[in-house]
This record gives structure tokens, sequence and C-alpha cells, in this order.
């Protein structure tokens, strides 16, 4: 009893003496002992205090600030009442089965609307009735807008005015209602419903109208592959979208950055674009799947309202939203009724992506990735955060961060690290376990395995893939990514996309910016990996080749093979090539008798090489197409390391030229291939030292003047194919890489190339890895000179073309006119008139570069041909 007389004496003694203290002044001195108010805490000085030394900079370390905390004042224990209350949920209307299909059907009735007044329009354009002249172009007249016909489509070109403006849409589609917004997009319009529309590419609910066209559609675009049930041939999608209004998203302006998972809540952070800053607000919207509600929370309270979000986390029941790079804090939520908990206060330069466990808070940001105490703070409080330690990242921004047991996982797009956690201590910095586990674009992880979005650096879609790794597997490997358990490279004939992943349940969700995408495990068609299993190596005999195969020779007189089947990479010049799904191609491009050949190839961004077979010999330019299952029936083959099985048999099912898959494109863009020989030659020497991985390809006449190319022979293509080779072996050399690396201490000046100063490393390795879906190497044989400077528009690549005349003239040493035009076509800088530098340089950089190694190396008998 008197104990308990006393506790209450102190206490009152202590709240008195906590109303009586001053507030701190930055202006006055302190001596020991004193105590002041600050930032609603009580603090004491240690020893002597001079003006402006706050308390705001103590820090766990007590010997470097003069004061030390005492106790939170009464004022900062907030009522819960006084809390703002928590957000008021929201029903979702819920679009069933019936009204899905409903929605399918007007799509295409809205579609098939826009395809006849197309024709109407167009018909319009060739009335002298209707249409005009001025200043050299035609127009037509709708209701008093004049309409601009596009030259070779003859389509009206829909007039660009303000943004809000939609009158001369509306007057081009005028069946369109209110439901329906508008966009202008390159001299057309996209159409979506303001309800259940959105603009997602490759996911979208929209209709698009171009003047110049579609490539598969002519001039009206109906994407409704993946409007809720399908097209109009209602193919059953392996994907479940769910559109923004979900989250209490607007469809127009949706710029989701972050997807967590609360219970059965899914809930996103929306922070709109700067250009649609005006219409839009940042929130986290919260959608709850069970009750079909959704809650959205615009701040910590109405008088701060959200001015920009960064991530979301979820632990321990509760939400932390990062909000730093707009206004310096972790603001926490109660994951139950989405309430205002406390924030904690960190700054920290742009963007700050968070992760949370029961020890730490780790923010990665575009400078470092910071480590923090995780102590929870009282409610209503702002609680400042000291660094505890850092990790040291050497590839820029990190994009994601998954906690691995007693390890980090960190992913970005420029590269990937792990450290170990349990070594942190006050102060330090420390070093990454392995620097270099690849590009990882978004992860997630649950208690069996880790889920990524990996890239493996060729910055193309066909490059991308969702991999899932057994989390025990992993650690075995030392926390090395080697094999995936399980690989998906498309979803629904799309690429697989998204910034953000979660995996809750039996699903995998995909995040963009204006759609979440769910996927049960079993409905992905999944490259497959079995850890310490065995098939047999086909062993392929040359003079008794299954019946099935197919022995011709190629580049030879002739093209009977046809030019597009030339498609080959300098990287391995005997190409493995999946011509389809079904059909393996074996090529031999050299004029080596090869004897021996073990035969490689590799899924992208896949770890392991895989042996696909063993052939006896294969004689110089000479190709055998056969079965993939006559090497294996159900397309399962050994890694080359001897670890597992993996099996293409899902992947490649999907490969079958719907949607956005493309047969050919489909394959060759996704296998990479290689092969050991037992044959010694000189020539094979010097193409093991090419380090370049140029695709190359060939095509006719695509050009707006046909009368300048020359249709290929077999003797064109061939010197084509060994002038490139040369090409890539002089850039892949040590002297042409010192040489570049070193450019303006050997030549007074820096290289321009690429628009821009080239200075790294990065930059060479770009030079060395040119796929057709970026820049690699187009051929056209031309009639004179070289291939005259054009742009695809709808395809990538490097237009490559030289004449016969041409040929001769640097297979004679004549080889500067060259290097200028390769200069232009590699460093992708077109200045019509003053290829390849802006008009007023006075020296070509590059040629120079060029036409030194070639010198030196053709001095020393290096080159391949």
């Amino acid at each position: 009893m008197n104990i308990k007389l006393l506790s209450a004496a102190i206490l009152l003694a202590t709240s008195g003496s906590l109303f009586a203290t001053e507030t701190y002044d930055p202006s006055k001195s302190y001596s020991a002992k004193e105590q002041v108010q600050f930032n609603d805490s009580i603090f004491e000085a240690q020893w002597w205090v001079n003006p402006s030394e706050s308390p705001a900079n103590i820090t766990q370390n007590a010997w470097e600030s003069p004061w030390i905390f005492i106790s939170k004042s009464e004022s900062d224990t907030i009522p819960e009442e006084v809390l703002p209350p928590p957000p008021e949920s929201e029903i979702t209307p819920e679009i069933d089965t019936t009204n899905q299909v409903k929605y399918v059907q007007i799509m295409n009735e809205m579609a098939s609307k826009m395809v006849e007044r197309v024709k109407e329009l167009k018909s319009f354009a060739n009335n002298p009735e209707f249409y005009f002249f001025k200043d050299g172009k035609k127009y037509i007249e709708l209701n008093g807008i004049n309409y601009e016909i596009d030259q070779e489509h003859g389509t009206p070109i829909v007039p660009l005015r303000n943004w809000a403006d939609d009158s001369a849409t509306r007057n081009l589609f005028s069946f369109f209602d209110q439901s329906w917004e508008f966009s202008m997009y390159e001299g057309g319009v996209v159409v979506a419903n303001k309800d259940w529309g959105n603009y997602d590419w490759n996911n979208g609910c929209v209709l698009e109208y171009l003047p110049n066209g579609h490539l598969d559609s002519d001039y009206v675009l109906n994407e409704t592959l993946t409007c809720f049930v399908g097209s109009e041939t209602h193919e059953k999608l392996d994907a479940t979208h769910l559109a923004p209004y979900k989250f209490g998203v607007n469809a127009e302006y949706a710029n989701m950055v972050s997807i967590e998972q609360l219970g059965d809540k899914l809930i996103v952070a929306q922070s709109p674009t700067a250009e649609n800053s005006q219409d839009d607000v940042p929130m986290v919207g919260i959608y709850d799947t069970k009750a079909n509600t959704t809650t959205k929370i615009f701040g910590i309270n109405k008088e701060q309202p959200y001015k920009g979000l960064d991530d979301l986390r979820s632990y321990n029941s509760q939400l932390f939203v990062s909000a730093i790079k707009a206004h310096n804090r972790i603001d926490v939520f109660s994951g139950e009724n989405s309430q205002y908990q406390y924030s904690y206060a960190i700054k920290h330069n742009g963007q700050a992506k968070i992760a949370i466990n029961e020890q730490y808070i780790l923010v990665a940001d575009a400078d470092k990735i910071t480590v923090y105490q995780h102590i929870p703070a009282m409610l209503g409080e702002i609680k400042s955060l000291q660094p505890l330690a850092y990790l040291a990242y050497a590839h820029g921004q990190a994009s994601s961060l998954e906690f691995i047991g007693s390890k980090l996982l960190v992913g970005g797009t420029q590269g990937s690290a792990i450290y170990d956690l349990s070594t942190l201590s006050q102060g330090m910095t420390i070093q990454p376990m392995h620097n270099n586990l690849g590009a990882i674009e978004a992860m997630d992880a649950n208690d069996k395995h880790i889920f990524i979005k990996e890239n493996n650096g060729q910055y193309v879609e066909s490059t991308t893939r969702f991999a899932m790794y057994d989390i025990q597997q992993f650690i075995a490997n030392d926390y090395q990514l080697k094999d995936a358990e399980k690989a998906v490279y498309l979803i629904d004939h799309f690429w697989v996309s998204g910034h953000d992943l979660l995996v809750r349940n039996n699903e995998i969700v995909a995040l963009t910016n204006t759609i979440v995408e769910t996927v049960t495990f079993d409905k992905l068609d999944t490259l497959e990996f079995t850890p310490n299993a065995y098939v047999p190596t086909a062993q392929l005999d040359f003079d008794a080749l299954p019946q099935t195969a197919n022995v011709r020779k190629v580049l030879q007189q002739g093209l009977s093979e046809g030019h597009w089947s030339l498609s080959a990479n300098i990287g391995s010049m005997v190409n493995v090539r999946l011509v389809d799904r079904n059909t393996v191609e074996i090529t031999n491009f050299t004029e080596v008798d090869l004897q021996n050949l073990d035969l490689d190839i590799r899924a992208h961004s896949q770890h392991n090489w895989v042996r696909l077979a063993n052939l006896n010999k294969l004689p110089a330019y000479t190709r055998i197409t056969l079965p993939i299952t006559d090497l294996n029936v159900d397309n399962s083959f050994n890694t080359v390391d001897g670890g597992g099985v993996y099996n293409y048999t899902k992947m490649l099912s999907t490969l079958d030229g719907k949607g956005n898959t493309y047969g050919h494109y489909g394959t060759q863009h996704l296998i990479d291939s290689r092969f050991n020989t037992a044959t010694k030659h000189p020539l094979l020497d010097k193409l093991n030292n090419i380090t370049a991985t140029w695709d190359i390809t060939f095509t006719n006449s695509l050009i707006t003047n046909p009368t300048a190319e020359k249709a290929w022979d077999a003797n064109s293509a061939k010197r084509h194919i060994e002038l490139i080779t040369n090409v890539a072996y002089i850039l892949s050399s040590d002297k042409f890489r010192t040489k570049l690396m070193n450019y303006k201490q050997t030549y007074g000046h820096d290289m321009f190339l690429y628009g821009t100063t080239f200075k790294t490393e990065a930059q060479y390795a770009d030079l060395l890895d040119k796929t057709l879906n970026s820049n690699g190497f187009v051929n056209y044989r031309k009639q004179t000179g070289f291939q005259d400077i054009y742009s695809f528009g709808k395809s990538a690549g490097t237009v490559f073309g030289l004449s016969d005349t041409e040929l001769d003239k640097v297979e004679h040493g004549e080889m500067y006119d060259f290097a200028l035009y390769l200069g232009e076509q590699i460093g992708r800088s077109w200045y019509d008139g003053c290829p390849p530098v802006p008009c007023n340089w006075t020296e070509i950089h590059f040629a120079k570069l060029f036409v030194d190694v070639y010198s030196e190396l053709v001095k020393a008998g290096e080159l391949p041909y």
C-alpha cells in the first residue's frame, strides 16, 4: 500500500515538473541538469550546451550530443479519440460474369461502329464534294471542323487541341456518349469506358483509331483480348485483371507504384505522374476481396494530404507507407481498420523503397541503402529515426528489398546483391556476400519460394520472365540464383509485365501502372527445372539421321532456303535455332567441316546451359532441320554442369503464333545457342574470340524506293555475314576496347556516339549486344553504295547493306567510307547529310578509331575473313 502511494507521489511530482519545463530556445545556452521541451519530448543537458546545439541531433550514442532523452511530454500522448477516424469503406461495384460478357459485347459493337465510320470518312476523303486543299494539304470538313487527310491512307487526322477539348474526336465518332473518354494518340484517338476500361498496353480494355493503321487490325484496334472474359472469340484467359476502379483509382490517371497484401485485402499506392497531378491525388487504395469494399487513404489526416507515395509494406498486421520523397516520412496504419497510428521521420534523396521486419526498417533511395532500428512509436507520434548502418550497393537505385531469414536480397534493374544482416553493427557499412545476382526488376517471397521478375540486360520484352526459386536451394547454392524451379515468359500470349510482384495464396500478382493481374500457379506455362535428375543426351549420326530430318546446303549457289532463313547470331556461327515450338534448325555458317559437336541452348535469363544433343559431324555450310522430339520426346535436356534437367514443353507450347508471339520470332529471340567442337582450325579460334552477340537477318525491298535494292544471291549474303563477322571481331578485340576506353588520351578529345560522349563500360557492352529487338543487323543488298538511312517504325534494328561494289572496296582494304557508314549505323545517331555526327563536327571519331584498329589487325593477320 505504501509503495503504491509513493509511486503516485512520484508520478504527481514528475507530472508537475513536466508542465513547468520550458520550451527549447536555440539562442540560449543551458547548464548541466537543465531540462527543456522539444518536439513533444523532455530532454536533459548532460553538460554545458552551447546555442544551436539542438536536441534534434541526439543519436543512440550518448556521447555524441549534450542532450539525453528523459520522457515523452504529456501533450505527446494523444488520446485515441483525437486521432483521425479510420477511412470509411465504399462498396465496390461487382462486375459479375454476366456483366463481363456484356462489356465485351459492348466493346465489339462500338469497334464495329468505329470501323464503319472510318470507311465512311475515307469515302468522304475521296469525294470532291467533301475534300479541299489548303497549303498543299488535303482536308475534309465535318460540322465546321477541318480534318487533315493522311496522304498515304486517306484517313482523317484528329487536330491537336487542348487536352481537355475532345470535341474534334467526338465529332468524328459521335456515337460515344459521356460514359466514354477520349485520349489523343499519334493523330488518332484511344477510347476507354470510364467505369471499366483501362489504358494498360497489352492488358488494356480500349478501342483505338490510328490514321496510319495498325499492323494487325487496319485502322481500328479492338483490345478486348484482356477485357474480362476474352476477345470476340471468347478465348478463356489464364489471368484475372483487376481494373483500377477496384482500388478507387481513376483509370485515366492511374499510376500505381506498389502493391501489398494484408489478409484478404489487396492494397496499392497510387501516385499520379506530374502531368496528371492537377487531375488526381496520391492515395492508398485498399480492396477487400472478401467483402468487395474499397477504402481510400489520402493522408495521415485531412489537413496533411499526400503529395506523393513511394512504396508499401505490411508487417505484423500493420501497413507501412513510404512517403519519403514528398514528406520525409514512413506512415503506419492499422491493417484492420486503416486508421493512422504513427510515423517515422527520415530524410532521403528521391523515391524510397522500404522493407520492414521485427528488427529493422530499411530504406533504399537514389544514393544508398540505410538501415534503421525498428522501434515502435507511440500512438500519434512522429518519431525521428537515426541511421544504424548502411549497405554498400553498386547498381544504382534498388527497386526491391526482400528478407530471406537473416539475409537481405536487394534487386535492381542494373544488378542485384545479397547481404548478411547478422553482421550489422552501429555506424558500419557492410559489403554484399554476392554482388552479381543479375537484373531483378521486382520480387516477393513466401515461406518456400522467391518470385522474381528477371531481365538479362538486353532491354527487350522477350528477355524478361517471372522465375520461382526454391529458398532452400537458394541457400544451398550459397545465396546465389542458379536454376529457377519454374520460369514463365508469357501470360495469355503476352510477354510478362509488372514493376511490383506479390505472392498470395496459390497465385502471383503483378502490378503495372494501370492494372493488377493475378494468375494461379497451375495456369502458368512454365519452363521447369528438376534438380539432381538426368535424361539421356541425344547422339546424332550425320550419315544416319532420323527420317524426319532434312539436310541441305546454305550460302551456296541460289537461295533455295529463302533469305529469311539466313537469320543467325555472330556469337555462335554454328547456330541452333528453334524455327517454331516443334522444330530445331542446326546450321554451320562456316567453311569448316566440323567433327564431334556439342550443341547447347539456353532460354533468356536462364542461368544454366542445357545439352541439346551431340552431333558426330556437320559439313561446311550445311543445315539440319528436325523435330525437337527427335532429340527428346518430352523436351527435357540435361544442364551442362550436371545439376539437373530442364523441361521446355509448357514454355514452348505458348509460342504458337497467337497474340504477341510470332512463331519464329518468339523462339529465335527467346533461345540463345552455342557449340563446342573437337575440330581445330584457325578460323574457329578467331571466331571463339568474338564476344559480340549480334543478331543478323536478311530482307528484301521493304524501303520506299525498292529499285535501290538488288535481289539476294548466295554469294552476296555470304559476304555480308563475313563482313559483319569481321566487324564483330574488331569491336570485340582488346585493341579496340583499349583505344575506345582511353579515347581522349589517344586522340585528344572524347568519343561522340549514341548522341552523347562515349565514356563508360556499359556503353561498350551495349556495342557488343545487339539483338533484332533492340538494334541488331537487318541486311539489305544495295544496287549501289550503302544502305540509305531509314527508320523501321514498327520494328527495330540496325539497317545494314552494301552493294557488291562497296564490298569489293572493303575486301581491297578501302575501309574509310565503310567506317563512316558503320559508325552511323551502330551508333544509332543519324544526322541527315552529315553522318554520323552533327554537321559542325570536323572529325568522324568512330571512323578514325575503327580504321586504326582494322589496320593493326590486318597487319597482324588476325581477322577471321
